[in-house]
């Protein structure tokens, strides 16, 4: 071979490494400096390499890179980690040959490590798999346990229904038949026996109480509640609920205290279930507060919204109850001072009713400093009007 062909032979080779092999080929300097890359190593680096230094395309380089401090190491052959134009670290295999004055740096992918990184992705997706089916049989599993869980809630708002029922009139009958006792021979029973039927009054009234909510409370979770909205007056729903709680109110000489915002006079709500809400909140605090104490019901707008509070002057409520007050059979507060304890629905009823209008309960109180229950509500909600479910 001539000195013609191979100088052909030469510059074929070096256009090729420069334009086409899948290799980093990089001229530099005596201190490190990039003069010249190749095609490949610009790709990869997405980087305008002539005149940085070769720290620039390194990952975590620190200090300065020296090509005559690597030729004269006792290996020749590295490894180097650059930063690649996808944002993904590149292990390259490298090599520093002297070229003259300059030096040439050629790179090769690690293929070793593309094979390990291969092999840990396999593995990885593999586990990915094995816990997507996994969660998929557990899902199912899940389903099916939620649907008997459905027809299993189904059944029991159907016999709290049915037993409810069934139970409204006897207990009817009994307060009914005592109450009118009560007045009729009033003057011919002894102080024990008037004693007697005072509780059995107490008593029946309570369960007829309770049987109520269970009747609501069967509607409701059977996803019957509906709604009949229309332009009704707070303080008239104020007034009617203090109304029913009176006769309560007035035996152990509670006063209300009533403050409403002018700014917010009517609502469109379904009356009767706000005034069942604003009737349960009042009475409990009624129960909860001291004989000769005060019952406040304030009124409030801010922006599109009306805040409705009670507040008693109870005992108050620990943090760790408030949490679960508005759940279904959770007691709604520490003992009344009669020493009874609620079965927990009213509070339950409020929290449903409520939120079919689109708004939102909330309770505030302190041990020792009574407590205050209320609800938000829209000023105006754009709810379909639709018939009153018979409750």
């Amino acid at each position: 071979m001539n000195r013609d062909e191979s100088a052909i032979l030469s510059d074929l080779g070096w256009s090729f490494l420069r334009e086409r092999a899948n290799l980093v080929m990089l001229r530099l300097d005596k201190t490190g400096a990039i003069l010249d890359a190749n095609h490949y190593a610009l790709a990869l680096t997405g980087l305008s390499l002539a005149g940085k230094p070769l720290s620039a395309m390194l990952l975590n380089s620190a200090g300065e890179f020296s090509p005559q401090e690597w030729l004269t190491s006792s290996s020749q052959l590295r490894l180097m980690n650059i930063q690649t134009a996808s944002g993904l670290t590149q292990t390259l295999r490298v090599n520093v040959a002297p070229v003259g004055e300059d030096f040439v740096l050629f790179g090769l992918v690690d293929t070793e490590e593309q094979a390990r990184l291969s092999r840990e992705v396999l593995q990885l997706n593999q586990e990915l798999c094995n816990l997507g089916r996994e969660l998929a049989l557990k899902n199912a599993e899940l389903a099916v346990k939620n649907e008997e869980l459905a027809k299993l809630n189904a059944l029991k708002n159907q016999f709290l229904g049915m037993a409810a029922h069934d139970l409204r009139k006897p207990i009817g009958v009994i307060l009914n038949y005592a109450e009118f006792v009560m007045e009729e021979a009033v003057g011919g029973l002894t102080p024990e026996h008037l004693q007697f039927l005072q509780t059995i009054c107490r008593t029946a009234g309570r369960m007829s109480q309770v049987i109520a909510d269970f009747l609501v409370i069967s509607v409701i979770e059977a996803g019957h509640l509906s709604l009949d909205a229309q332009e009704a007056s707070l303080a008239d729903m104020v007034g009617t609920a203090q109304t029913l709680v009176s006769p309560i109110a007035i035996k152990r000489k509670i006063r209300f205290a009533t403050e409403l915002d002018p700014a917010v006079e009517r609502l469109f709500v379904d009356g009767p279930k706000i005034e069942q809400v604003l009737t349960n909140l009042l009475s409990n605090a009624v129960e909860h507060s001291p004989e000769a104490g005060c019952v406040r019901i304030m009124s409030q707008r801010s922006g599109n919204e009306v805040r409705v509070a009670v507040t008693d002057e109870g005992k108050g409520i620990a943090p760790a109850q408030r949490q679960r007050l508005f759940e279904a059979f959770e007691e709604s507060q520490s003992p009344k001072p009669s020493g009874e304890r609620s079965i927990g629905l009213g509070l339950t009823i409020v929290r449903k009713v409520i939120e079919a209008h689109d708004g939102r309960v909330f309770v505030e109180s302190e041990p020792g400093h009574g407590a205050t229950f209320g609800f938000i509500l829209p000023v105006r909600i754009q709810h379909q009007t639709q018939p009153i479910t018979s409750l």
